[in-house]
């Protein structure tokens, strides 16, 4: 990875100074970047990053949770065009890791509509397709960093106009799975519509839909199978320990999403719902290869497959989802749309920014009733041992947020959150309400 990023910034660097040779180059700084242009504006060299220095205290309920001051990311990109090509990549060292984010290759075949190859978002709803230096909250909703989805490798292909943007693309897997046997693969895709477009009323409604096989995660040597272990996790909130389900078994799994977004001058409405169900192995071939003899008796349930479902209960599919709605208001500016992006463009400096917003995540799918550690029914002499019908309970959650926003200008913004999260997760019994208190100063270039 850092030698990908560094042949990257050489090749930058060297693009900077042929561009230097030519006459007179033009330096251009924003929000976006430092962008250094040939005069002919057939080369462009870019130079991004960024810094969020955060603090977050807990108003702990029964479980402690810890408070802290870090700095949790630190990005440095390069971005090179030439003619209708553009190379990027966006490179995070944030919680001493090194990891690689954006990392493709684009061709504007028009001015509205590209193909990108590489390691990019994939197209779904709105603030999981949105950069985290501009969503009104410090870090995404609940609902979209449990349910949503981030990068992935593969091949997209993006077209917009004032009114419609729609994005597709395939993927196989995410660049940071380094467990072995075979990539996961997934199809997604994205569809908004803006039947009002002007400056005092923009309204929006839109569509995702995600197809995914869950990326194997190890290779078993015995069985010779790297199929056998495939899960889906969701989770989410503070430390994700009140939002928190693993699918085991998972062969599939389709993902839902409707948004819908309403600008009217300083005033802004946004609200998603996900849906997510996976479809799980329903002859329990994977339960039986990871037991072992000594797990069970063999004058006793069980001994093949089609024993499994009258000991443990059903290997069910699992149903979650989650939705949330927030408003938005600006004091010093009026909300701005961005067709080539579907989403709202960055507020002037010295704007301030006040958002409320409602989240309500369910990572539950449960049959049956709670007994010794797993859900109901099921053999008795199974309960007793803890055996469950493999039932999901990844808790409930209502949070109740409120932010100030400060855009101090085009590259300082500073952010002060709070949240009452309303918990219901069996696994944390004594927890109700946990409140936080977090706090951003946010640098980019």
């Amino acid at each position: 990875m850092k030698k990908i990023y560094f042949t990257l910034l050489t090749i930058g660097l060297v693009l900077t100074s042929a561009i230097g040779q030519e006459k007179q180059p033009l330096l251009n700084i924003s929000e976006h970047g430092i962008m250094l242009n040939s005069e002919d504006s057939k080369i462009q060299v870019g130079f991004n990053g960024r810094i969020y220095m955060d603090g977050v205290h807990y108003f702990d309920d029964v479980t402690d949770l810890s408070s802290d001051v870090s700095i949790s990311d630190v990005r440095l990109g390069t971005t090179v065009m030439w003619d209708k090509w553009q190379v990027k990549i966006n490179v995070g060292f944030g919680d001493e890791e090194l990891c690689v984010k954006d990392a493709f290759l684009r061709y504007f075949q028009k001015e509205n509509s590209y193909f990108t190859v590489g390691n990019f978002y994939e197209p779904f709803g709105i603030e999981a397709s949105a950069s985290s230096k501009d969503l009104r909250f410090i870090g995404h909703s609940n609902t979209t960093i449990a349910l949503g989805i981030g990068r992935g490798i593969g091949v997209g292909y993006n077209y917009f106009t004032d009114k419609f943007y729609g994005a597709t693309g395939l993927y196989a897997g995410s660049i940071e799975n380094d467990h072995k046997g075979d990539q996961g693969f997934s199809t997604t895709t994205k569809l908004a519509y803006t039947p009002i477009v002007n400056d005092n009323l923009t309204w929006q409604v839109g569509a995702s839909f995600s197809y995914r096989k869950p990326e194997a995660n190890g290779f078993s040597e015995d069985f010779n199978d790297d199929d056998y272990n495939r899960e889906v996790t969701f989770a989410a909130g503070p430390e994700e320990l009140f939002l928190n389900g693993v699918v085991e078994g998972a062969q599939s799994e389709i993902k839902y999403n409707f948004q819908t977004m309403l600008l009217a001058k300083s005033f802004l409405f946004q609200g998603e719902y996900t849906r997510s169900k996976v479809a799980r192995d329903e002859d329990y071939v994977s339960q039986l290869m990871k037991d072992q003899p000594l797990d069970y008796v063999t004058y006793v349930w069980p001994v093949a497959p089609g024993d499994y479902p009258a000991w443990y209960g059903d290997m069910k599919d699992v149903t979650t989802e989650a939705y949330y709605a927030q408003i938005g208001f600006l004091l010093g500016d009026e909300y701005s749309y961005n067709s080539a992006t579907s989403y709202v463009n960055r507020a002037k400096p010295g704007t301030y920014e006040f958002v409320v917003r409602y989240d309500n995540t369910n990572l539950n799918d449960i049959d049956g009733t709670y007994f010794n550690g797993a859900y109901g029914p099921a053999d008795l002499g199974a309960a007793l041992t803890g055996a469950g019908n493999k039932s999901v309970a990844g808790g409930k959650a209502e949070t109740f947020s409120a932010a100030v926003n400060y855009y101090v200008s085009d590259n300082i913004m500073f952010r002060l959150n709070y949240s009452l999260m309303d918990v219901d997760n069996i696994n944390f019994p004594l927890d109700d309400k946990v409140g936080f208190l977090n706090a951003r100063v946010q640098v980019s270039f």
